[in-house]
């Protein structure tokens, strides 16, 4: 405390100590809540479609049509909807003279029709007619089962150019059926463990379940094709009552 004549003059130290209630510092994070919360409004009037849920219209998910894009997401009771999947042709890709000649011996996948599938928790490129091997699926030998989480597709057109069908994440309405055709068993993992200074080590044999299928079919988008297989009542040839389940 300096006196200087009659009044006097405090440091910021001591009048921060001495102020009865400390102003609240505010983190920047609160701050910047604030100003959404506040420019929400604003938001919602200036673009209404991008906070439209996906259940809000029927039609946003699903094409009326087999084999056509998505248009009837325009026809919905909101002016902008969301596509499942995205077609586009397949682009040339900038020409690479480092490897021009190693590029006859690399195998490509350029003339090859394919899909990224994803199972058994992972994401697979396969190809129609050949056969697999992944973690044990719960089927019958010879048992009819259809892959619908269908990232990507790679088919060729009715022009007879390729064309690239990319999901969102997944495709509608595109699936992978296989045929089980067989169980195995891995070939044996050795593990071994071991811990320094105390006299500890293990060491054992595991052997993983495994399923060997045939890529059959490879659908394209917007297909809505019925399971084959075992009906639901092998014993009746139709229904007692139309319309009953």
């Amino acid at each position: 405390l300096i006196r200087r004549g009659v009044g006097c003059v405090m440091d910021p130290g001591t009048a921060w100590a001495m102020w009865p209630v400390p102003p609240r510092r505010r983190s920047a994070l609160s701050v910047l809540a604030a100003a959404i919360f506040a420019a929400a409004p604003l938001l919602v009037d200036w673009y209404p479609e991008a906070f439209i849920s996906p259940k809000q219209s029927a039609q946003a998910w699903r094409s009326d049509t087999v084999g056509q894009a998505v248009v009837a997401q325009s026809q919905g009771p909101y002016p902008t909807a969301r596509r499942a999947y995205s077609t586009a042709p397949i682009a040339e890709p900038p020409e690479d003279l480092l490897s021009a000649k190693q590029r006859q011996f690399v195998p490509s996948a350029e003339h090859l029709e394919y899909a990224v599938v994803e199972y058994s928790g992972r994401q697979h490129m396969v190809t129609e007619g050949s056969m697999y091997e992944t973690y044990f699926i719960r089927a019958v030998a010879g048992a009819k089962v259809r892959l619908n989480r269908v990232l990507l597709l790679k088919q060729k057109g009715d022009d007879g150019k390729f064309q690239v069908t990319i999901g969102q994440p997944f495709i509608d309405g595109a699936y992978v059926e296989i045929t089980i055709l067989e169980h195995l068993k891995s070939d044996e993992i050795q593990v071994y463990k071991h811990k320094k200074k105390k006299h500890y080590q293990r060491r054992y044999f595991v052997q993983n379940k495994l399923t060997r299928f045939r890529i059959d079919k490879i659908a394209p988008a917007g297909s809505q094709d019925g399971v084959q297989g075992k009906p639901r009542y092998p014993l009746w040839d139709s229904l007692p009552t139309e319309g009953s389940e």
